[in-house]
């Protein structure tokens, strides 16, 4: 008789910087209560994650509950205090990984976390017809979003500039926030904006105002690398079928992963149950989102590119013919990676100045880590 992981979903608030103390145990313990950490409720990473915790609930198994912030340290944090075993993070999972942007800290630095599964999902810039923009370097002196509060975004949208040959300095930066950019294009405040390729605010956006999808066609190496250097998180899907696309036409843009996430200690056998439950349960949630069908085997990451994988999410994509010899190469040099980085982070931190932490770190490890 296979073995199922199940949930009872339990909404939950975590107020940013507040976490519930526990034994730093809890997360090596498989028979013990799922605790998860996303983004807020309402927000398509936690419906994605309550869908799927919804669906396993309908067999017996463990219960999980749901934590939430607006914040990455928010959503870590708990991981980190061993209060929740996973989370469905953002780019958190690597700028933890390697102990920069709100990581450079006294508290924080290099974390030792790996990936548990890694649903992958298309994003891009859509444009104004009427703004003219045809290629990246059509960018230059156009209101292009800077999008609040949100620094991750805001990387992949300077590696955008960088793709077209651009920095910020380029074009017109307008603040907005992420939900408010729809209405930002629709107005003529913005220029062009980010998202994700699907969703009912494009789809009505699309209804009133002409507009495009830019396409990242030139795959020279001098681009990619100039994407690269500031999103390694990133790789280059093709999608087709989203709002303001005409049918049968496509665009070439970021594809990366919101993925589960945990620290290296958790019990292997856990991780290894979860995944194997999601998998095998996955016709019971794969049409209760937009994008819960991300989560199919067939979909996901399944090759480490910034983080490693975790011990549990490789024994079973070995088991289903997915983990190469080159994923396990991959791997392993991430987890020597990770080594290096708590090493050179407790030689780094004593004599650092700690007013100017992240700039020094990062200065440290291109000299003594990075080649």
């Amino acid at each position: 008789m296979k073995k199922i992981l199940t949930c009872t979903v339990l909404a939950g608030v975590l107020v940013a910087g507040i976490v519930t103390s526990s034994s730093p145990d809890s997360r090596a313990d498989p028979n013990s209560q799922l605790v998860m950490t996303t983004y807020g409720v309402g927000t398509g990473t936690y419906n994605d994650l309550a869908a799927v915790s919804d669906s396993l609930t309908r067999v017996q198994g463990t219960q999980v509950r749901i934590l939430t912030s607006d914040t990455s340290i928010g959503r870590v944090a708990p991981l980190k205090a061993g209060s929740a075993q996973f989370s469905r993070m953002g780019d958190e999972y690597y700028f933890g990984f390697e102990g920069i942007q709100d990581f450079s800290s006294e508290n924080w630095g290099p974390q030792d976390l790996r990936v548990v599964w890694a649903p992958m999902g298309n994003y891009g810039l859509m444009t104004r017809t009427d703004a003219g923009i045809e290629t990246f370097e059509d960018l230059k002196g156009k209101k292009f979003p800077r999008v609040t509060a949100n620094t991750s975004i805001n990387i992949k949208l300077e590696a955008y500039l960088a793709y077209g040959g651009l920095t910020w300095d380029d074009v017109e930066p307008v603040d907005v926030s992420y939900s408010d950019q729809t209405e930002a294009l629709e107005t003529g405040r913005l220029d062009v904006l980010f998202s994700s390729a699907y969703g009912s605010n494009l789809e009505e956006l699309a209804s009133t105002v002409d507009v495009d999808w830019m396409s990242m066609d030139d795959d020279s190496p001098e681009k990619m690398a100039a994407v690269n250097e500031l999103a390694p998180m990133v790789t280059i899907g093709e999608f087709s079928g989203a709002p303001g696309m005409e049918e049968g036409e496509s665009a070439r843009n970021f594809a990366y992963t919101v993925p589960l996430s945990t620290y290296a200690d958790t019990d292997e056998q856990q991780v290894y149950d979860l995944v194997k439950a999601m998998d095998e349960n996955f016709d019971r949630y794969e049409n209760t989102t937009p994008s819960a069908g991300e989560f199919a085997l067939d979909k996901v990451l399944t090759d480490p590119l910034v983080v490693p994988f975790h011990p549990g999410t490789v024994r079973y994509l070995e088991e289903q013919g997915l983990w190469t010899d080159e994923a396990e190469q991959r791997n392993n040099d991430l987890v020597e990676r990770q080594a290096a980085l708590q090493a050179g982070w407790d030689a780094f931190i004593g004599p650092a100045d700690k007013g100017n932490l992240a700039q020094e770190w990062t200065a440290w490890k291109e000299e003594h880590l990075d080649d």
